[in-house]
């Protein structure tokens, strides 16, 4: 805080303090308040210190308000048009309730879940501007509260306000990835009087988002950031309504990767990461040393055929003629492996693994009253699922026939739903005549998006100013997304 020490004994003409005094004591007089109700601070506020500039002089007042459990707001200013500059200072709770209509305050305060904080606490002082430069001087018109101090201030509305240079700290550290409590921790070092809690962090980043998308709504702010960082972006649209029904993003770095990492790709659609409930499909590569990557993101309007097909056209319009993708690994979702085999007739689609055991878990656990039974039943049906000849493939299945022959629901499941129709897309025996690099779940995608989420921090509460929600795509995803490729590349 900047402050100057008065010199010589500077005196300091207060043209008008006397008769505010005279008026404050009236007003005592008048309320008659018991002395064992007021708390006096004047020895707090009284001060022959001469203050550098007005917003140094009210820094004060606050910080010596907070430390004495009050909070000190400016009553009025005036900037000294007929008369020296001043500005007058009171408690919070100054002043009494005044309705916004043409109500009485009986009338406002006595309906249901309304109150006041108001109560005329008489507490005030005046800043005065001197003659000199921009000097300040303060003066003490009444030292007095009609209530109590506060126990703490943390989490109050007003003391927790931000100023203008934290809210460009927050601004700054919030650019470069700072976690919210960082910030928080990072602002109360500044100022050992903050009181400011996590959510007023939290609303002053909302607002900033706000601030920075400025009349752009939400669609022209998400092309935005696109342009900004040089993304490959397509989208199509209903010709009807000018809605958008599909959308196509990938990182000019994904597309350098995904041409010198062409052999697997997998695909997973993620789903309830947006308001609108946009099912997103993201397509991850698999590099030679076995790390993954982001390819590409889309929002389907919806998992149909048209969709997908859209989806895998624009992907391979991102590759060399070439260099197509041998393997790619989805789930059974039977849209989107239609779409594989239109786009891409020459690559060999496997089954997820891992969402096979997932149905036959929830479909034949229920049908076994002992867990020995069921343990055995998995253990028969894992040693089928690698088989690695096709002749074992055949012992190994009638094995398992044999084994549960008692349980003809569960061996009717896995052979009609998974073994007849996709042995070929999943069984050992079949998936390793292909190069898929040990790669044969769509777990990879799941645990990337994971892993960049928990990074940015990018909840939909956080992310509402990008097409409506969407959480993927904001600057923090950006600089993640480009520091993972930058890992790889």
């Amino acid at each position: 805080m900047a402050l100057k020490n008065s010199e010589n004994g500077v005196e300091i003409s207060f043209e008008t303090v006397e008769k505010e005094e005279d008026e404050v004591q009236m007003n005592l007089d008048h309320n008659a308040a018991p002395l064992q109700q007021l708390v006096d601070i004047s020895d707090a506020f009284s001060s022959n210190e001469i203050f550098c500039s007005r917003d140094a002089l009210i820094e004060w007042a606050r910080n010596v308000g907070k430390r004495n459990g009050f909070v000190i707001v400016i009553k009025r200013s005036d900037k000294g048009d007929s008369r020296k500059a001043r500005v007058t200072l009171a408690c919070e709770h100054g002043g009494t309730y005044r309705h916004a209509k043409n109500k009485s305050n009986v009338e406002a305060l006595n309906r249901k879940g309304t109150g006041t904080k108001k109560c005329d606490c008489p507490f005030k002082i005046i800043g005065v501007k001197l003659t000199s430069n921009d000097d300040w001087s303060v003066k003490v018109v009444c030292g007095f509260h009609n209530h109590r101090a506060a126990k703490q201030l943390e989490g109050h509305s007003y003391a927790g306000r931000l100023s203008d240079g934290e809210k460009t700290i927050l601004s700054d550290m919030t650019k470069n990835l700072v976690k919210p409590r960082n910030i928080l921790l990072s602002i109360k070092n500044h100022d050992e009087y903050k009181v400011s809690t996590m959510k007023t962090i939290y609303n002053a980043r909302h607002k900033h988002r706000l601030l920075n998308s400025a009349d752009r709504s939400q669609m022209q702010q998400l092309m935005k950031q696109l342009n900004e960082c040089k993304y490959v972006e397509w989208h199509r649209k209903d010709e009807s309504n000018d809605c958008v029904r599909d959308f196509f993003w990938a990182h000019p770095t994904s597309i350098q990767l995904l041409n010198a990492f062409c052999t697997v790709l997998i695909m997973d659609c993620t789903y309830k990461t947006n308001r609108y409930r946009l099912p997103l499909l993201e397509i991850v590569g698999v590099t030679s040393t076995n790390l993954t990557f982001s390819v590409a993101f889309v929002y389907l309007e919806a998992e149909r055929v048209d969709n997908y097909t859209w989806a895998m056209e624009k992907l391979q319009s991102l590759m060399f003629a070439d260099r197509l993708p041998n393997v790619i690994v989805t789930d059974r979702e039977l849209a989107l492996m239609n779409a594989v085999r239109l786009v891409f007739p020459t690559t060999t689609n496997l089954l997820c693994r891992w969402h096979i055991s997932k149905n036959v878990l929830g479909n034949c656990k229920k049908l076994f009253e002992r867990n020995e039974k069921w343990e055995a039943f998995m253990s028969a049906w894992s040693v089928l699922v690698f088989s690695s000849k096709e002749d074992d493939y055949g012992r190994n299945l009638r094995s398992l026939t044999t084994d549960c022959y008692t349980y003809p629901g569960a061996v009717k499941y896995v052979t009609e739903s998974w073994l007849t129709p996709y042995k070929e897309r999943f069984v050992a025996a079949w998936t390793d005549k292909v190069m898929h690099l040990g790669n044969v779940t769509t777990n990879s995608t799941k645990t990337l998006a994971t892993r960049q989420s928990r990074k940015s921090q990018t909840t939909q509460r956080l992310n509402e100013s990008s097409f409506g929600g969407l959480y993927m795509m904001n600057p923090t995803f950006n600089v993640l997304t480009h520091e993972h490729l930058l890992q790889i590349w």
